[in-house]
């Protein structure tokens, strides 16, 4: 213990600050300029949302346009069809996004659909989220600049329905996209209490080996495809 105080010291010393002790408050910089503030700030919600599904295309996502929420069970059964997939998870979301989705998913008639539920065996959980096709889940923001989607994750909404499935599909409200993370992280402080984690997802899974050969989906899903909610509701 005496070595690791008299290296702290040592070190606020070569800082030129005093030692921050247990209990002491630290303020925050007040910084006078915000140089990032700027960008984006005059561009509408229908410029952002353009913006959004223009970047997650240019990294090879989908986004699909659906006019209104009540119109989204019949875009999410088209798309199933469309490629194929039978085995689905999805979140078990109390919201009225997470609710019309889960309303969705479980009037399929021929199709396999588990939800994350905190209350049942975690490994059962686990490989349901292996096995499936797709996992569902709903954003509560998009990041326009990169064609991010931020996820909250606890209980019902498991981070795992987002990485496991070889195919991601997020739900997302086009009044939830901010133009960059610049305007994201003041709403964060107030949430991070609530949640486990939050997930920033760009794009399908990217990794490259040391002789700069891109694979995509190895360490998450090959896939991405973002359903966007127009409406203002």
């Amino acid at each position: 213990m005496a070595n690791k105080e008299a290296f702290l010291d040592r070190l606020a010393d070569r800082l030129g600050r005093p030692r921050i002790r247990h209990g002491h408050e630290i303020k925050k910089p007040e910084w006078r300029r915000h140089p990032w503030d700027h960008l984006y700030k005059d561009d509408s919600q229908t410029e952002l949302i353009n913006r959004f599904e223009k970047s997650l295309t240019g990294l090879g996502g989908e986004v699909i346009r659906v006019p209104s929420l009540g119109q989204l069970r019949t875009h999410i059964h088209e798309w199933l069809e469309q490629n194929g997939f039978r085995k689905l998870i999805s979140w078990k979301q109390s919201t009225p996004v997470g609710e019309c989705l889960q309303q969705t998913l479980q009037s399929l008639q021929e199709h396999h659909v588990a939800f994350w539920d905190e209350d049942e065996e975690a490994q059962a959980l686990i490989r349901e989220a292996e096995q499936a096709d797709v996992g569902f889940t709903v954003a509560e923001h998009g990041l326009a600049e990169t064609g991010t989607v931020v996820l909250y994750n606890r209980g019902h909404c498991g981070r795992l329905v987002s990485l496991l499935p070889a195919v991601c599909a997020v739900i997302l409200p086009g009044q939830k996209i901010v133009p960059r993370l610049t305007q994201l992280l003041p709403e964060l402080e107030a949430h991070a209490p609530d949640y486990s984690c939050m997930n920033l997802i760009t794009g399908p899974s990217r990794s490259a080996d040391i002789e700069m050969d891109l694979s995509i989906g190895v360490h998450g899903p090959g896939r991405i495809t973002i359903f966007l909610i127009e409406d203002k509701q």
